[in-house]
This record gives structure tokens, C-alpha cells and sequence, in this order.
């Protein structure tokens, strides 16, 4: 089995939200950088409207926000999720890459058409010829650092063509994300402490003359009883707010800091004292 598939079939067991495929697609709905995100295409013109309505306005920042937090959804987290788990960073080429969109206009799994991968000199499958062998992990990083960034340049340089926005803060969704991913895969392998998460953080988003860049995006480290959890300071808003019926969400850049604290705080009370239930049920059971 080619390398890469054999690490997206383990990506898929990390959790239920990471769908990642090898190969090209058979069936429908997957969007191509090259023929779906040029200006003026079916497809963009009918995703634009889609959030324009959802969304209710017109702003072409945050219309071009919102439909490039939907579109690297699926493919940031894979790409971090190689980088963590398994030491190998796939090839995020546009022409390399397909991302498949639900009836409902989500982002929701990542294709990888080919086997391309970057990897460390101790890797199992270091003689392969898909593998281009880096020497360590530091380069490993700047790899997928890199990948990330030339494949959402061409992405934002697309929507900022077709709405008129302008890229610096479509690249502080990026750096978002990249964090965040971050954040959410390592605090679920214990391999990771929280001052290792933030020198991976630091590591991608502090790189002078990266567009992810920026002093803005951070972390947010917070103790309840004997739980301790890192989340996203963010430099974007996701506009939930925006639609209807919703509100500012819990790390929403528009709270304060004091309100963004204190919220997740009884987040992680709550939650605290589900799994106080579920542990008293077993040993009731």
C-alpha cells in the first residue's frame, strides 16, 4: 500500500471529523482550486450568494472570511495531523489536492490525488520514491509551514479577485487555523504538554516573512480543579454572529478578554462535571 494512503487511513481514526482520501475521487462534489475558485465560475459565483444570504451582507471581507474558513477546514487539520502523528507532510499542491463540499455548501474532506510526501530520514518508508526526506523535525515543520502557505496563496489571491477584499486578513484566517489545529490535535495525545503545543505554535506563526506571520494569534492557558486546556487566542471572527439567530462564539476576537476567560471557564466546568457523572455512573453500574 502507497505510503501516504497507509497514513491517511490512520488520520481517519483520530477523530470522526478528519475524512481524508487517497487517489481521486469517484463520486461528486469535489472542488478543484483550479477550475471552481477562478472568479466568475458557477461554482464561486453560487458560494458567494450561498453566504451573502446566510450571512446576511454584502461585505466582501467578510464573505471572503467566511468562504475561506469553510474551505480549509478539511484541509488544514489533515495536514497538521500528519505533521504530528505520523511525521509525514503530504504535498498540498493545488493540482494535488481536491476538497469535497456537502449539498449544504460545507467543506467536509480533503483528497490528496497523489502520493507525494515529506518526511524524516528514520521513516519507514524513507526509500520510497513519493518520500522527499528532510533532516529533522524543525525542516519538517518549515515543510508543511511552506505547503500550507503556497497553497492558500493562490486560494486567496482567487476569492480576493472574485469580492475585492484584501489578503492580509484573509492570511490571519490561515494563521487561525493553523494554530488552532494545533491546539485541538496535540491536547489529544498526551505525548504533548502545553509547552510543547505552544513552541509548535510559535514555531509556524512567528516566521519573519511568512503571511502567517503575526502577533495577533495566541494562546489561551486555563486551569479548572485538576483539568488544564490551551485554547485559540484568535485574530479573526468566524461571524456566527452574523446569521441568524447566533452569537458571539466563546473565543470570539469581539469578547473581552476577561469575558473570553470567564466563559471558558464554565466550559470547562461543565465539562469537568460530565465526566465526574460518567465516572460516578460506572462505578454505580
Amino acid at each position: 500500500m502507497q505510503p501516504l494512503a497507509q497514513t491517511l487511513d490512520r488520520i481517519r481514526t483520530i477523530s470522526e471529523y478528519l475524512k481524508p482520501e487517497f487517489g481521486i475521487p469517484a463520486d461528486g462534489n469535489w472542488v478543484s482550486v483550479a477550475d471552481d475558485f477562478v472568479s466568475g465560475s458557477p461554482w464561486l459565483t453560487s458560494m458567494i450568494a450561498a453566504e451573502q444570504t446566510r450571512l446576511r451582507t454584502t461585505s466582501a471581507a467578510i464573505i471572503g472570511s467566511t468562504l475561506l474558513q469553510n474551505y480549509q477546514w478539511p484541509i488544514i487539520p489533515t495536514v497538521v495531523a500528519c505533521y504530528l502523528f505520523e511525521q509525514r507532510v503530504p504535498d498540498l499542491a493545488p493540482a494535488n489536492t481536491r476538497v469535497h463540499f456537502t449539498a449544504e455548501h460545507q467543506a467536509d474532506a480533503l483528497a490528496l490525488l497523489g502520493g507525494r510526501f515529506s518526511a524524516l530520514p528514520d521513516d519507514p518508508a524513507a526509500e520510497h520514491p513519493d518520500a522527499t526526506i528532510v533532516p529533522d523535525r524543525a525542516a519538517l515543520r518549515d515543510a508543511m509551514r511552506t505547503g500550507i502557505e503556497s497553497h492558500f496563496a493562490v486560494v486567496i489571491e482567487h476569492i480576493c479577485a472574485a469580492l475585492g477584499c484584501k489578503p492580509r486578513g484573509l492570511w490571519l484566517n490561515v494563521a487561525d487555523a493553523v494554530a488552532n489545529a494545533l491546539i485541538w490535535l496535540a491536547q489529544q495525545h498526551a505525548a504533548f504538554d502545553p509547552t510543547q503545543i505552544e513552541a509548535e505554535v510559535e514555531a509556524v506563526i512567528r516566521v519573519p516573512g511568512s503571511p502567517l506571520n503575526n502577533r495577533q494569534v495566541g494562546l489561551i492557558q486555563l486551569s479548572y480543579g485538576e483539568n488544564r486546556q490551551l485554547f485559540l487566542r484568535r485574530a479573526t471572527c468566524c461571524y456566527w454572529y452574523k446569521t441568524e439567530g447566533g452569537e458571539y462564539c466563546l473565543t470570539c476576537p469581539h469578547r473581552t478578554a476577561e469575558d473570553r476567560q470567564a466563559r471558558l471557564l464554565a466550559y470547562m466546568a461543565q465539562k469537568y462535571t460530565q465526566q465526574q457523572q460518567l465516572v460516578q455512573e460506572e462505578v454505580t453500574a
